[in-house]
């Protein structure tokens, strides 16, 4: 699945992502929101960004069907795993987490929570990715310091299609 970047560039979500992202949503009404980080890689002499991997949720996180908060500690310890096993080119990209709607926006708890991740982090690239998935499709924001919350547009036609 492949997103264009209003600032140039592209991302895409590898298939492990994908999948992981779908065997996720919240396609029933009883579903508690899910999450985790995603790790990748930017492609050099680019703008473009492959999210190879989605992880989470895991038991140290605590969710609810509205609510979703990572352990940052377990997913400090993924990151660091993912760096060093790749030697450094495996990278924190951002967040992602599940919405039980159709096409996902985010709340004022998801943007305030963004901003505080973008100013609190270390992270080597500009800006870091924020990625809700819906019951039928996802979809991407970035975010950079001090800056509004800019949406990546989904180019995939088929997006997330739910299970009938």
């Amino acid at each position: 699945m492949t997103f264009v970047r209003k600032t140039g560039g592209r991302v895409h979500l590898a298939g492990p992502a994908v999948e992981k992202l779908l065997a996720h949503r919240q396609l029933q009404d009883s579903s508690p929101e899910a999450g985790g980080v995603m790790l990748g890689r930017l492609i050099l002499g680019t703008s473009d960004v492959v999210v190879d991997a989605v992880t989470g949720p895991f038991t140290e996180d605590k969710c609810s069907r509205f609510t979703f908060f990572r352990s940052r500690k377990r997913a400090q310890q993924i990151v660091d795993e993912a760096w060093h096993a790749s030697r450094g080119t495996k990278i924190y990209l951002g967040d992602w987490h599940t919405h039980p709607e159709d096409t996902p926006s985010p709340s004022s708890q998801d943007l305030r929570n963004w901003r505080k991740i973008c100013e609190a982090a270390v992270y080597e690239q500009k800006l870091l990715l924020f990625l809700i998935a819906g019951r039928v499709s996802p979809r991407i924001w970035e975010l950079s310091k001090g800056v509004s919350p800019e949406e990546i547009i989904c180019v995939d036609s088929i997006g997330l299609v739910p299970e009938l």
